[in-house]
């Protein structure tokens, strides 16, 4: 076996194990993976560029979602009383969504307890590992996404 077959396998094993690592913890107790990233992405929003708010198409873009599974989960929140949508003044087709009182306070919760999560993996790494990881990781999502549009 070639070095370069051995160093993809490593790289494989490592992201299968922190893929299921993640998706398996369960770190999340309130909100869904989906619902914690689009809550993520109208938070940020609001507090970077609340004059421009997010649409459903948007959030597909943001997430890599398609439309159909996005309007379920968008359901999903209206009904849980996490977002709401507002229909544009300037497309009536377009519905601007914003993160309502009920589903900032529970992104909050559930960003406080990752952080928290968080804070305990940078104590067991090392602060010089752990920016090294962000660094590596950040990376690796970069390239993975270069070589996925290439393809």
């Amino acid at each position: 076996m070639n070095s370069h077959h051995t160093l993809s396998e490593s790289l494989l094993d490592a992201w299968i194990n922190l893929s299921f690592t993640l998706w398996n913890e369960r770190f999340m107790t309130d909100l869904t993976f989906n619902e914690a990233c689009i809550c993520n992405f109208l938070y940020h929003q609001a507090c970077n560029s609340p004059e421009a708010p997010l649409t459903a198409t948007d959030l597909c873009q943001k997430t890599q979602l398609l439309k159909s599974q996005m309007n379920k989960i968008l359901s999903q929140m209206e009904r849980k009383g996490y977002i709401y949508r507002v229909r544009s003044e300037k497309d009536k087709r377009q519905f601007l969504i914003y993160l309502s009182d009920d589903g900032l306070s529970a992104y909050q919760k559930e960003h406080t307890n990752i952080a928290a999560i968080l804070e305990q993996v940078v104590a067991a790494l090392g602060e010089e590992k752990a920016l090294l990881t962000a660094k590596i990781l950040t990376d690796a999502c970069e390239a993975f996404q270069k070589v996925t549009k290439e393809s």
